[in-house]
């Protein structure tokens, strides 16, 4: 839906209302151009997908503390 910037001015709560219980994009334009948007906030946001995406697809081996290389051959500055 679109509103001018002086009808959502106008209307501010009804329309806020409006969004938070139809979950409804609300675009506020000025002059016939877009300017911003209204969106709801669910309260069951669902995270980024990517953050935990490879979660329990790597392996490890061995002891995660262990040095990987040998000392001998590492080199000091």
């Amino acid at each position: 839906m679109d509103v001018s910037a002086a009808e959502f001015r106008k209307n501010f709560f009804q329309i806020l209302g409006q969004v938070e219980q139809t979950h409804e994009v609300v675009v506020i334009t000025k002059r016939g151009k877009p300017v911003a948007r209204l969106v709801s906030v669910d309260k069951g946001e669902k995270k980024d997908p990517l953050i935990g995406a490879l979660a329990g697809l790597g392996r490890t081996k061995g002891d995660l503390t262990e040095p990987v290389v040998d000392a001998a051959v590492w080199e000091l500055d």
